[in-house]
């Protein structure tokens, strides 16, 4: 069996243990040293999203709502990327 040795953010203590999942169903997980209890690996959806892709979905006269469910985003997420600077 293979066990891997995971580091608080805050600490940098190894003595982590698990603490349940929180509503997005995310591992959590608790330092017993200093107390803190996080998620260690976030995952974005939004990294994986061409912006070229969204802007001409939404210029196809699609809604907010529509490109969202599209890209299986929240059409917040959207408007806040529509509205992004190009880079």
């Amino acid at each position: 069996m293979v066990t891997t040795k995971y580091k608080c953010k805050n600490c940098q203590s190894e003595n982590i243990v698990l603490n349940g999942k929180n509503r997005s169903g995310s591992q959590t997980y608790k330092c017993n040293d200093c107390g803190s209890c996080r998620v260690l690996f976030s995952v974005k959806k939004t990294a994986n999203i061409n912006l070229d892709t969204l802007s001409k979905t939404y210029e196809e006269r699609n809604s907010l709502r529509s490109t969202g469910r599209i890209f299986e985003i929240s059409h917040i997420t959207v408007l806040n990327l529509l509205k992004k600077p190009n880079r």
